[in-house]
């Protein structure tokens, strides 16, 4: 970067000891660079580290980050853009001999809104038509120590890269409607991060199989912690089943510990590589196949046992009215 400004020393009998004095902006921790608009690029919020670059005889510094924030007299401060937008970043170098001179790098840092399923901190940090739902100190969980960017999907907002899913976020209820829970207490289909197919999920998600309303199943991320996967066991400390842990909305009154599933039908299918097994004449479960990733071996009361197809007449085995009749599947013993 050149700098824009230069000043000259003079000496004490009032000669000219013309000596150019430089200065520059140095700027650090961008996730890209653009080199060629020399545009510093990133989401909200965005922390960076700049630096003075010029004139040794230079000294002291104050600098203006644009964004409506207190000066700073560190000569290399760190700097966090809370919200999105173009800011410019300006530094007032001086020395005790030499005078000062100043630089300003107009537009040089470029903040992005937040994606649907960012963490975020306050509304103004999410694109258009996003909200940051389940704030810390929301009653989502002590997962959320930030919010997701997110909406109701009938809103029509998810954008590219979403899922629409229907969550139990901080409910208190076992069964019924699942759903994030907006500020006014109602449940609705909400907006995730797509994670299906391998995706991966930003840093401290964790992608999970959640109902996606109507028949569909879908892969969204959530904070680690945040809830409970289909498979995963749901009996509180207090021996209650709570399906609120899940991220399924149930938590079924399978094995010792309790079972995040959900009821199927014909209408209302597993999720892929589940299987809808015949607990008792009324009862229809989801149960996940036995693999390396769901061993089956954290309740007692569960095994991997075989299944078999309903009127096949074969005692001993899981019956089942869909999934793969020959697998082995997370059952009570």
């Amino acid at each position: 970067m050149s700098p824009v400004h230069d000043a000259g020393i003079s000496d004490a009998g009032g000669g000219d000891l013309f000596a150019p004095l430089t200065l520059d902006v140095s700027v650090t921790g961008c996730p890209t660079f653009d080199v060629n608009q020399v545009v510093c690029r990133g989401s909200a919020p965005l922390t960076l580290s700049f630096a003075p670059v010029g004139s040794p005889a230079l000294t002291t510094f104050l600098w203006t980050f644009g964004d409506g924030t207190p000066s700073s007299s560190e000569r290399a401060p760190s700097h966090t853009y809370a919200l999105p937008g173009n800011y410019d970043v300006g530094v007032t170098g001086q020395g005790d001999t030499v005078g000062s001179v100043s630089q300003i790098r107009h537009g040089l840092i470029s903040v992005a809104a937040l994606a649907t399923g960012a963490a975020c901190d306050v509304d103004s940090q999410c694109s258009d038509g996003l909200r940051c739902l389940c704030k810390s100190g929301s009653g989502c969980g002590p997962a959320f120590s930030r919010g997701i960017c997110s909406t109701a999907c009938a809103t029509g907002f998810c954008g590219a890269g979403a899922v629409c899913a229907t969550f139990a976020l901080g409910g208190s209820t076992n069964g019924g409607d699942a759903g994030i829970m907006s500020d006014a207490g109602a449940a609705s289909p909400t907006c995730l991060t797509n994670c299906s197919g391998g995706a991966a999920c930003a840093p401290g998600f964790v992608c999970q199989q959640i109902p996606g309303g109507g028949s569909a199943w879908v892969h969204g991320c959530l904070p680690i912690g945040a809830s409970s996967d289909f498979g995963d066991s749901c009996r509180n400390a207090n021996g209650i089943l709570d399906g609120s842990a899940c991220t399924t909305g149930f938590c079924a009154d399978v094995g010792a510990l309790g079972l995040c599933s959900a009821v199927c039908d014909g209408t209302h299918p597993c999720p892929a590589g589940a299987a809808c097994a015949r607990l008792s004449p009324t009862t229809e479960l989801c149960l996940p196949a036995c693999s390396a990733t769901t061993p089956c071996t954290n309740d007692p009361s569960l095994g991997c046992t075989l299944a078999t197809e309903a009127g096949a007449g074969i005692d001993g085995g899981l019956v089942i009215t869909a999934g793969d009749p020959g697998l082995t599947y997370c059952a009570p013993k």
